[in-house]
């Protein structure tokens, strides 16, 4: 089984089938960054109207049994997330009511500091708030997976202590791989998986080091953060951007908090690696994997095993 650990895509049947062109069988879906409560219910209900309209290949999935029935279906199983709690306001009850229309992952900031804790950009990292306890606590009752992949890194080491269950970063790399304050220091990383989480290692090409780096070398890496946590606590997520318009990554970025004085001054999105041009690639990276070293049973884990037995222990 391949999971992606994280896609924020612009689904449509054109994207739901590249996807799987690449032998996925559960991806977690991003259906909400900068959207407040109305806005996040409509796009989880753009995203249901998108798999009644396409059951022949895809189906929102809550628990590990649904993954298995929608593998023995042959469609994509999609576990629908939050890349922001915005969309939770001060209210630790949205977290099972969220829970309750499907959402299985929600990432505690984004891009910039909220009331739980700070982003990774910020300048200066307060750590876990008040707020943040109890919306932490709120979201283990409920089941559901917390992502700290663009949480900044005091508020991320003060989630896992407050965490009864374990958390992940879906869709990141250590800082040692590539400078970025996105990636992972080595306490952020080792504080996750000492209490069971796991690192779903980017392809996102801001985030490895840009296009020019070669499969031999993000392998290298994958093998490099197995000896250091663990095989069993690496993953993939891609951070897949599939099917938007020019203007689309500009929203992703900064929603409506940075708006560029100039409208038509949109970010380009950057050019993938050769080798991995997105989810249709994964038989390319899975080769990659078997170069590194790892034995096929270390690969199956990496490329869905690990996120599969997370998955279980938080979902059921």
């Amino acid at each position: 089984m391949i999971i992606d650990g994280l896609q924020i895509n612009h689904w449509s049947r054109s994207v739901i089938d590249e996807v799987r062109s690449g032998g996925v069988n559960i991806v977690h879906a991003t259906v909400g960054a900068w959207e407040d409560l109305a806005g996040a219910m409509t796009r989880i209900g753009d995203f249901r109207h998108l798999c009644r309209h396409n059951a022949d290949a895809i189906r929102v999935v809550t628990n590990v049994d649904e993954m298995h029935q929608a593998v023995a279906d042959d469609v994509l199983g999609a576990v629908l997330g939050f890349q922001n709690s915005s969309m939770l306001g001060d209210d630790p009850e949205m977290a099972q009511i969220f829970a309750d229309v499907g959402v299985r992952v929600v990432q505690l900031t984004y891009n910039i500091a909220n009331h739980l804790g700070a982003s990774c950009w910020e300048p200066s990292d307060g750590g876990l708030t008040r707020a943040g306890h109890r919306m932490v606590a709120a979201l283990n009752d409920a089941g559901v997976l917390i992502d700290l992949s663009h949480v900044g890194n005091r508020t991320s080491i003060d989630a896992v202590h407050a965490s009864a269950r374990p958390v992940a970063v879906t869709h990141g790399n250590p800082l040692w791989f590539c400078d970025s304050p996105r990636n992972k220091p080595d306490e952020v990383l080792d504080a996750v998986t000492a209490r069971g989480g796991v690192i779903g290692c980017t392809l996102y090409p801001l985030f490895m080091g840009g296009a020019d780096v070669g499969r031999q070398e993000y392998c290298a890496m994958i093998a490099r953060l197995a000896t250091q946590v663990g095989v069993e606590h690496v993953a993939i997520g891609t951070d897949a951007v599939l099917g938007w318009q020019d203007d689309g990554l500009g929203w992703m970025r900064s929603g409506r908090w940075d708006r560029p004085a100039d409208a038509g001054a949109v970010p380009d999105f950057p050019e993938w690696p050769a080798w991995f041009r997105g989810p249709r690639d994964f038989a390319s990276l899975a080769a990659g994997i078997d170069d590194a070293g790892f034995s096929p049973a270390e690969r199956d884990s990496i490329l869905g095993g690990n996120w599969l037995r997370l998955f279980g222990e938080l979902f059921g």
